[in-house]
């Protein structure tokens, strides 16, 4: 049956309504920080939901796949956590010595790795079972293989964290944007492209949700 224009009105403004409140929930269990990857996997599961227009109760969907992820996505945290810790001491050193090329070099390949694999490692933790440090290998390796999807999803996460923090003069209004729906236009990119890449793992194109994984 196709939908009329009242109807896609309709699904529209209650798939808006659903992106604003995972936004602001995703946000708030975030706050203890190591269970941002949960929350990155509960937002991710809870969005490819209701783009896909399945029956989905966000309070209840989020709920049970941040506690189907917990903890592998807090292992998985936790190893990012020490990876921009080191590499923020990294920074702080290369200010100071930023003609030493070694280092240099060695640093752009640890910013590279973290930030490229980060761009998959929810997705993939919300999608396949495997053990933590597996995940985060496939990550990086799934960004190098599909480099044009990775680019894509580079500009769409990180291009507005730059924009957040280079312009601190507009910060009323990316403020808002992150608190009402930033987080949830992420996870929407990051749910459309990764689809197209995982199509290349998933056998009949059929996916391995967390409810039935194990």
């Amino acid at each position: 049956m196709s939908l009329t224009p009242d109807n896609r009105f309709f699904s529209f403004m209650s798939k808006l309504g659903d992106f604003i409140v995972l936004n602001v929930i995703f946000l708030f269990t975030c706050i203890p920080i190591v269970t941002i990857g949960a929350s990155c996997c509960a937002l991710y599961s809870c969005i490819k939901k209701r783009l896909k227009n399945e029956e989905a109760t966000v309070l209840y969907d989020y709920k049970k796949a941040w506690k189907e992820n917990f903890i592998p996505a807090t292992t998985i945290s936790i190893v990012y956590i020490i990876g921009f810790v080191i590499l923020f001491f990294f920074s702080r050193y290369m200010a100071n010595h930023i003609e030493n090329f070694i280092f240099l070099i060695l640093y752009m390949i640890v910013f590279v790795v973290i930030t490229f694999s980060l761009l998959y490692v929810f997705p993939l933790q919300t999608t396949f079972v495997n053990e933590p440090l597996t995940i985060i290998k496939n990550s990086f390796l799934t960004a190098i293989r599909h480099f044009p999807y990775t680019l894509g999803l580079f500009a769409c996460t990180y291009l507005p964290l730059a924009i957040t923090w280079l312009f601190p003069q507009i910060f009323y209004y990316t403020f808002a944007y992150w608190v009402f729906i930033g987080c949830s236009l992420c996870a929407c990119c990051s749910v459309l492209l990764t689809k197209q890449v995982f199509r290349s793992y998933i056998p009949d194109e059929k996916e391995v949700s967390p409810s039935t994984r194990g």
